[in-house]
Parts: C-alpha cells; sequence; structure tokens
C-alpha cells in the first residue's frame, strides 16, 4: 500500500513537470529570450569589454611579454565564467513564469487544495525549473565553448570541461531553489519580469562577472561573497582559467605575474579575509541550497494552511 502510494506521488510529479514544461515551452518567446539573454553579455564582452581587459593588462605588465593568444583565452575563459554565474539565475528566474501565471489565475492554489500532495506541487516547479535552466545553460556552455576553440584560445583538458559541467549542474540547481523561493513573494508576471530585468543588470557587476572584484571596495566584496552565485562564478574561473594560467607561467616564467594576474581577476574568492578554493565555495553554495530549501518548505506550508483554512471557510459557509 505504502509503495503504491509513493509510485503515485512519482508519477503525479512526473505528470506535473511534463505539464509545466510544455507550457513553458510553447512559449517561444519566453524561451528565446531565456537563451538570449546570457548570449547578449557575451557578445556585449566580445565586442566591447575584451579590448579594455586585455589592455589593462598589457598596461600593468608592459615589462613583460605575455603572447596575445594566452592573453585572449585568459580574458575569455574569465568572461565565460561570469556568462554561466549570471545565465544560471537569470534563465532560472525566467523559467518561473509559469508558477506565477499559475497563480495569478489561481490554477497554484487549486493545486494545493486538490488531494494532490502540497510537497509534489511545489516540487514539480523546482524541478522544471532545474531541468528548463540545465537545458538552455548547456546551449549556452556549448555555444561559449564553440567560441573559445573557434578563438584560438582553447587550453582546456577533458578534466576541466568535465569540472565546469559538474560545477554547471550544481549552480543550476542553486539557482533554481533560490529562485523559486523568491519567486513565492511575486504576485503578477510584471514583477517577475522587472526582477529578472535588474538582477541581469546588476547581478553581473555583484559578482564579477562584468569587472573583477579585485577593483571594487573590500566591503562590497565582503558583501559579493554572501550571495551563491559569486562563489560559482570563482569557481567556474578556478577550472576554466587554469589552464591558461599553466601556459602563461611557461611563456613567462616568473611565479608573481601567474599570482598578481589571479589576484587581479579574482580567480580566488576572497571570502572576509580567506581565500577559498573549490571545494568550500562547494560547501558553501550546499549550506545556502539547504537553508533556501528549508525555507521553501516552511514558506509552502504556511501558503497551503492558508489556503487550506479559507477554502474550509468558503465550505462551511456554502453548506450554511
Amino acid at each position: 500500500m505504502k509503495n503504491s502510494m509513493i509510485k503515485n506521488d512519482f508519477n503525479t510529479l512526473f505528470q506535473l513537470t511534463k505539464r509545466n514544461m510544455k507550457i513553458f515551452l510553447k512559449d517561444k518567446a519566453t524561451v528565446f529570450f531565456s537563451l538570449l539573454s546570457p548570449l547578449i553579455i557575451l557578445l556585449l564582452y566580445v565586442l566591447f569589454l575584451k579590448d579594455v581587459q586585455i589592455d589593462g593588462i598589457k598596461n600593468s605588465l608592459s615589462m613583460i611579454s605575455i603572447s596575445d593568444k594566452l592573453l585572449n583565452s585568459y580574458v575569455d575563459c574569465w568572461m565565460i565564467s561570469g556568462v554561466l554565474s549570471v545565465g544560471c539565475v537569470t534563465v532560472s528566474l525566467s523559467a518561473n513564469s509559469v508558477m506565477v501565471s499559475d497563480k495569478t489565475k489561481g490554477i497554484l492554489y487549486d493545486s494545493i487544495a486538490s488531494p494532490v500532495k502540497n510537497w509534489v506541487v511545489k516540487f514539480s516547479y523546482s524541478l522544471f525549473n532545474f531541468l528548463v535552466t540545465i537545458f538552455i545553460m548547456i546551449v549556452v556552455l556549448a555555444i561559449c565553448l564553440i567560441y573559445l576553440s573557434a578563438s584560438g584560445g582553447w587550453y582546456l583538458s577533458a578534466s576541466d570541461v568535465f569540472a565546469v559541467f559538474g560545477i554547471l549542474l550544481f549552480s543550476a540547481l542553486s539557482a533554481s531553489i533560490i529562485t523559486v523561493f523568491i519567486t513565492e513573494f511575486c504576485k503578477t508576471e510584471a514583477t517577475l519580469s522587472a526582477i529578472g530585468g535588474i538582477s541581469s543588470a546588476v547581478l553581473g557587476f555583484i559578482i564579477g562577472a562584468y569587472m573583477p572584484l579585485n577593483m571594487m571596495p573590500t566591503g562590497f566584496q565582503y558583501v559579493s561573497a554572501l550571495f551563491p552565485a559569486t562563489h560559482s562564478s570563482s569557481m567556474f574561473k578556478q577550472f576554466l582559467m587554469s589552464s591558461t594560467l599553466e601556459e602563461i607561467s611557461k611563456d613567462v616564467a616568473v611565479p608573481q605575474i601567474v599570482e598578481n594576474l589571479k589576484k587581479s581577476f579574482s580567480v580566488e574568492l576572497d571570502f572576509f579575509g580567506i581565500n577559498l578554493q573549490a571545494d568550500m565555495m562547494a560547501v558553501y553554495i550546499f549550506a545556502t541550497m539547504v537553508l533556501f530549501f528549508v525555507l521553501n518548505i516552511v514558506i509552502y506550508k504556511k501558503r497551503s494552511m492558508f489556503i487550506d483554512s479559507k477554502h474550509f471557510k468558503i465550505k462551511n459557509k456554502n453548506n450554511k
């Protein structure tokens, strides 16, 4: 009997997730702009920001000769790290349009008041969000890697690529759990769109995607270190930029230059005076995921109790 109930719950979860996917994919404009948002960042970088960053490195290392190919690769990998970390958040927010639409139409509340278990309804939105986010971000990652290869800056090993893919999965899951919580407070799609627009413009600066965090005040860097996306960005940097750094170290044979480059582009995250490595950043992201997972459960239970109470009052009123 218990196994049958669990099987029914997971079957319902599958059907609800499938339904959410169909609704999202049916809206071609939303899918297109979800994919376009991170690609616009990449395009702006290629057209405007890349030369600025390379010129800055050349000016700071005027006495040292580093090949243009290595500099291009180094800066390209830095920017791709920002594109991937920001994209996980913006795409995840866009996917939540289905949940907000259901909320405005009353479908979400009907689902909660139905015999379907509340956790199944809630988890279906989170699962759908993660699947959409990772699908779109894999496409973005593929485009970024194709660009990196076409520009002649490919120094990545197979293990680096697999590590980046793993970080992408981890970052997308983190973004999905956090943005679903944020979306609980959005009553209309206009509110969600406003949050998405602001996050796309501001988040890149906060996490050091558009400008190295080392250029920001210390207080700003410490605030930035609280955002899980900052840790994701730094993890991407450590695996995308490490191979290029090794090539640069062979080219210049001056260890201090490599350390200065790592510091200038915040390859290692300064977490309140402590330089975190990838493993500790992963622990921090996981901890925030657990926190927001618990918060999701708490807020959804409160919402469910409110809806059940309201439904009970209406039922009693009709009976009288």
